[in-house]
């Protein structure tokens, strides 16, 4: 009995080892339902933008389009919405993390996600405009006073 459930530990240990070091912590098996988990302070998330601007959505978004953006875009998503979730957080920050959102939103109802033929200008463009607003949101935070 107990080496059953020392093997049952050791497999769910296991299994969570392996969706963190695939990247999939905390994402499920769709792209499209994500799990948000509220970073704790301004800094967190600051790192956080830190981290997603090192994707190619963000580096070349103008020449990469929004192939394969389905996962940066959840990432980013969830960084506006730690950014507004704060309740230390004054309006210079929560101001530019609902533009982000707004974005967003309006990026993910598009069906750019592949894109459609003929809908490639307009999925980029929007997507540049959701990295523009991605940084607006990280100087806000950068240039806001502590709270």
């Amino acid at each position: 009995m107990r080496t059953t459930t020392s093997h049952r530990k050791l497999a769910a240990v296991s299994a969570l080892a392996a969706l963190a070091l695939t990247g999939c912590a905390g994402y499920r098996t769709d792209p499209g339902v994500q799990h948000h988990a509220p970073s704790v302070s301004r800094q967190d998330v600051i790192t956080k933008i830190g981290f997603v601007t090192q994707d190619e959505c963000y580096t070349r978004a103008a020449e990469h389009g929004t192939v394969r953006c389905e996962r940066y875009l959840a990432q980013v998503r969830n960084i506006a919405l730690s950014a507004t979730d704060s309740i230390e957080n004054p309006p210079e920050i929560t101001g530019p993390a609902h533009a982000l959102q707004q974005r967003v939103t309006e990026l993910s109802g598009r069906g750019c996600f592949p894109p459609q033929p003929g809908t490639e200008q307009d999925c980029t463009r929007l997507l540049v405009a959701v990295d523009s607003a991605l940084d607006d949101l990280r100087t806000a935070l950068v240039a806001a006073p502590p709270g």
